[in-house]
């Protein structure tokens, strides 16, 4: 199953700080330390840090100068609760690949997969959403067009679709409602969404504490 969310300026350096595990004392109880090891990051090598390398993509872009535009966007996938060890890395790997093409790698910014949480194993696509700019030319800034209602309808079903068609056999349909593309109701999804919850409240907690990292 995948969730996604979006970012005002405010909350990117935490949320960054957060995913590369670089806050002294995350308030996310649920990270066991001894594991964070097993994290790794699926990016091609960069000279700089993330967050430098966000800036430098960010001045490429038009941006319009508003605190509330969202400038980031963050995909979660989680790894079907089915899918054997031996899978889990194609499962990241084809994962990123379908992401980077879907929104260009040279958006992305960060791309890490957490293997130190409770439950099931999963990837954070942290990227800027860009468009193009038919007023100014060039690119845009614009996680309203990137990210609007057909693409999060169709989402999941073109993930499921690219996962099968590169090898890889995993249902993430299970996971989601059926307006979604899923064969899940609310109901039934809200009654094994505890882990998806505690993600929506640590990205939530980023836009208020953002701030302090300015």
């Amino acid at each position: 199953m995948a969730s996604v969310k979006k970012f005002t300026e405010s909350a990117v350096v935490n949320q960054l700080r957060h995913i590369e595990r670089t806050i002294a004392h995350p308030e996310n109880m649920d990270i066991e330390k001894d594991r964070t090891v097993q994290n790794y990051s699926l990016l091609p090598q960069r000279e700089i840090s993330s967050y430098e390398y966000y800036r430098q993509r960010k001045s490429e872009l038009y941006c319009y100068n508003r605190a509330d535009v969202k400038v980031m966007a963050g995909w979660i996938v989680t790894a079907p609760k089915d899918l054997p060890m031996s899978e889990m890395e194609k499962f990241f790997n084809v994962t990123y690949e379908f992401l980077s093409e879907r929104y260009g790698e040279k958006n992305c910014v960060q791309a890490v997969v957490h293997n130190d949480e409770g439950g099931q194993p999963h990837i954070h696509f942290l990227f800027i959403p860009a468009a193009a700019d038919k007023k100014h030319g060039g690119e845009k800034i614009c996680a309203n067009d990137v990210l609007n209602k057909a693409e999060l309808r169709n989402f999941h079903s073109a993930l499921q679709k690219y996962l099968l068609d590169h090898g890889v056999q995993a249902n993430i349909l299970t996971g989601i409602t059926k307006t979604q593309g899923g064969n899940r109701t609310v109901r039934e999804l809200k009654q094994e969404n505890t882990k998806n919850r505690w993600h929506s409240r640590e990205y939530d907690k980023t836009e208020e504490r953002g701030r302090r990292w300015d």
